[in-house]
């Protein structure tokens, strides 16, 4: 399944050992102050000049889920849950897809989640940390679409100068 940001989901995670490697969509809790869902970024910087960032978002799972753009989300409840605590799992390696862009070399550290179950849904807030060197997030096709080519590359192919590591 193909996740496009704003249409079947608000936040996209990929991991290389979790899905197949392949994006997986989630959609975030409504925001009451804002048509749209919410991430938010604390960012810490050292007395060394090291920047650390913190991402926030809570994730609603469903069985009568709706997409950003009211259609029926594809997975279940259940699934999503699997798919998530599979992500959840990996201390490193995340990439965090946004509307800012993505986040890469990402992770959870300490307390990374807090589950709420209800009877129709699953609220879940989670905190992730940049578990690498920091780098501005980067552009959410450029990511997707990023392709590994021999020399030279073809029209629909990206160069090492020009991909990112996934």
């Amino acid at each position: 399944m193909t996740y496009t940001i704003g249409e079947n989901c608000d936040l996209i995670l990929t991991h290389v050992d979790v899905n197949g490697g392949d994006p997986y969509g989630f959609v975030l809790t409504p925001d009451p102050t804002q048509k749209t869902s919410a991430v938010s970024i604390q960012r810490e910087i050292t007395a060394e000049g090291v920047t650390s960032i913190y991402i926030f978002f809570t994730l609603i799972l469903a069985d009568d889920l709706k997409n950003p753009n009211g259609s029926d989300h594809a997975d279940s409840r259940a699934s999503m849950y699997s798919t998530l605590l599979s992500y959840l799992g990996k201390s490193s390696g995340l990439s965090v897809g946004t509307v800012m862009g993505t986040w890469l070399g990402i992770g959870p550290l300490g307390h990374s989640a807090t589950e709420l179950h209800l009877v129709n849904a699953t609220f879940v807030s989670i905190k992730l940390f940049n578990v690498t060197t920091y780098h501005p997030p980067v552009s959410e096709s450029l990511f997707l679409n990023s392709l590994w080519s021999a020399s030279p590359p073809a029209d629909d192919a990206l160069t090492w100068e020009t991909s990112l590591w996934r």
